[in-house]
């Protein structure tokens, strides 16, 4: 087996935030990956969840709200001061969390909150949805759904972007309900942007620079005959014998 030991990658800006990755040939539903990414913390431990959220707030909104002309070389105090004076004008009414990001959708609302970015809807609060997708990965919005996505401001919040084909999909189904995709805010992502519209993650291959997704008749490991150590999904792994 070519697996490695877990280690831990911590975020540029937050050392509260730590990545777990372990290094090998894992097969994922659609592609071969030579790191295991683990979320599990991140996504089920309470104070982990509450600081990605802040992280993914903070790159939100300096990536849409403080485009601004030169660096801008503030912290702590100061810059959750003009984060707040600065945030965006535009609401979030409904932030759709997939890959069991439902604990980090919450605290973003809040974080959200926080800085001075409101509800537009009737009942003046959030909404937070867990997607319904059927057997080909295309998103299924149910009846007593729909009015949580139609003329709302979307943030959509998930583990990891890969190649972005998923959540292509998805952001093509949320328009065709009439949502209005406003971010999407991510744990790791390989991909910059997604049909247009820019991924605000909190790691990135930079923080991974060996990062490498490859086609299965493609992948480097497979050509070198390196046997596969697991199979992996959002839920963990499985190791093969």
């Amino acid at each position: 087996m070519s697996m490695g030991k877990p280690t831990k990658i911590y975020a540029k800006d937050n050392p509260e935030v730590a990545l777990k990755v372990t290094k090998g040939h894992f097969s994922s539903d659609r592609f071969h990956i030579n790191y295991y990414i683990d979320m599990t913390s991140l996504k089920m431990r309470r104070k982990d969840a509450q600081e990605v959220a802040k992280a993914m707030v903070s790159r939100y909104v300096s990536r849409v709200n403080l485009d601004m002309p030169g660096n801008i070389s503030l912290a702590g105090a100061d810059m959750q001061q003009l984060m707040a004076s600065l945030a965006t004008k535009t609401p979030i009414d409904t932030i759709i969390c997939m890959d069991g990001c439902e604990v980090i959708g919450a605290y973003v609302a809040e974080e959200l909150s926080n800085v001075g970015i409101t509800t537009l809807n009737s009942h003046h609060t959030s909404y937070i949805i867990t997607p319904e997708f059927d057997s080909t990965g295309q998103m299924v919005v149910r009846d007593n759904i729909r009015p949580m996505l139609k003329d709302k401001h979307v943030l959509v919040v998930l583990a990891t972007a890969m190649s972005g084909r998923t959540i292509a999909k998805s952001i093509r189904c949320i328009n065709s309900y009439g949502g209005i995709i406003e971010g999407i805010s991510v744990i790791f992502s390989a991909v910059d942007s997604i049909d247009g519209y820019p991924v605000n993650s909190v790691f990135g291959v930079s923080d991974l620079p060996d990062f490498r997704l490859s086609d299965p008749d493609q992948c480097p490991d497979c050509q070198n005959g390196v046997k596969l150590d697991a199979i992996v999904n959002s839920y963990g792994y499985t190791v093969l014998d």
